[in-house]
């Protein structure tokens, strides 16, 4: 099982993050988080790990020109990219993201080929798996295949806390950097995310970005764990909380009266 890192590590104020920027994360967090509720089955098991934190971790550093490739039925990461409620909801197409797959095989076919298309440009792609990867199997031949090439690609995935697919054994043959990462800890992929990203713009190539469901030693809300690293840097978000969920209530009505 990898080795997830510290509490002492985990529970650091991360200095490298402005407080401006953790201040956008939770907002943005808060955002996808309220839609994803929106459209959850009533019945659905809960996730093991929060995709509202893998998205916002991510998807927050994409720049004008990069595009994301979400997971099927996601309106998360369009919401994250800047998207109004009323678009992500709509059936139209939006900028900076494409159209999804049913499999993740066929999100990460096609993501390779739109970012071998897009080569030498610095414009990189974010690609989301979903949920449930047991194997590289399916997906080998376009992990490879960005590795061969240096693409400017991150492949996103969620997998079980005891997979140890961005281990080595699994990456070095395909000439793939991969790293795991607590999936519930928003900012914790930020900061994966980030160096994964400052790869693919270099021209190095695709990382792995692993998110697992790892035993937290603090709260497992990603939410709370967020509110808590705000509060230590002094900075109170009971005000932003209120304020972010009036909005998205007032966006989403709209939308609702918009579309009938």
């Amino acid at each position: 099982m990898p080795k997830r890192p510290s509490a002492a590590t985990a529970a650091t104020l991360h200095p490298l993050i402005s407080d401006a920027r953790l201040q956008h994360l939770y907002v943005t967090l808060l955002r996808t988080r309220l839609l994803r509720q929106r459209n959850r089955p009533r019945k659905a098991a809960a996730p093991l790990v929060a995709p509202e934190a893998i998205v916002t971790g991510t998807v927050t550093h994409l720049k004008d020109g990069d595009t994301v490739m979400p997971a099927f039925g996601d309106g998360m990461a369009p919401l994250a990219r800047g998207h109004a409620v009323r678009r992500v909801l709509g059936s139209a197409a939006l900028p900076g993201v494409l159209a999804s797959a049913p499999t993740a095989e066929a999100r990460f076919a096609i993501a390779t080929g739109y970012a071998m298309a897009r080569q030498g440009t610095q414009h990189i792609i974010l690609a989301f798996s979903g949920p449930g990867v047991a194997s590289l199997d399916a997906l080998r031949p376009s992990l490879s295949y960005a590795a061969l090439h240096k693409l400017g690609i991150l492949f996103v995935m969620e997998t079980a806390a005891n997979a140890d697919l961005s281990g080595a054994r699994h990456t070095n043959p395909l000439g793939l950097y991969g790293i795991p990462v607590d999936g519930n800890d928003v900012v914790a992929i930020y900061r994966v995310a980030q160096e994964a990203i400052h790869r693919a713009r270099r021209g190095v190539g695709p990382t792995l970005i692993d998110c697992k469901p790892w035993p937290l030693d603090g709260p497992a809300d990603p939410v709370l764990r967020l509110e808590q690293m705000l509060e230590r840097r002094g900075l109170s978000t009971e005000k932003v909380k209120e304020r972010t969920i009036a909005a998205f209530k007032k966006e989403l009505s709209a939308a609702s009266r918009k579309r009938k």
